[in-house]
C-alpha cells in the first residue's frame, strides 16, 4: 500500500490513540518519533501519583505527592493538546499524499 492510498480518518484515529502512529503510517517516521516523545514524558506524573499514593498508605507521605498532584492536571491538559495537534498533523499529512501533494520535509 502507498502512502497515497491511506486513509486520512484512520491516520488521525491512530494519532489520536497513540500520538505519532498516524504519520508513522504514512510514512514520516521522524515526524511520528516527535509527537510521541512528549506524549511518552506526559505520562510521567502519572508514575508519581501511584508512588505517592503507596507511600502515603503504607510509609507516610511523600514529599512529591503535592507536586505530582500539581502537575498532573497540568500534564493531562498538555497531553490532550499534544494528541489533538498529532491528530490534525496525521490527517493533513495523509491527505496532501492522497492528492499528490506531499511535504519534503520531516
Amino acid at each position: 500500500m502507498t502512502v497515497k492510498e491511506r486513509d486520512p480518518y484512520l491516520c488521525a484515529a491512530g494519532s489520536f490513540f497513540f500520538p505519532g502512529l498516524g504519520q508513522v503510517y504514512c510514512g514520516k517516521i521522524l515526524r511520528g518519533i516527535a509527537f510521541l516523545v512528549p506524549a511518552v514524558l506526559l505520562t510521567i506524573p502519572y508514575g508519581f501519583i501511584s508512588l505517592s499514593i503507596h507511600f502515603y498508605w503504607f510509609e507516610g507521605a511523600a514529599w512529591w505527592t503535592y507536586w505530582a498532584s500539581l502537575i498532573t492536571p497540568i500534564s493531562k491538559i498538555v497531553d490532550f493538546v499534544v494528541r489533538v495537534i498529532a491528530t490534525y498533523d496525521a490527517y493533513n499529512v495523509a491527505r496532501l499524499a492522497k492528492a499528490g501533494k506531499e511535504e519534503k520535509n520531516l
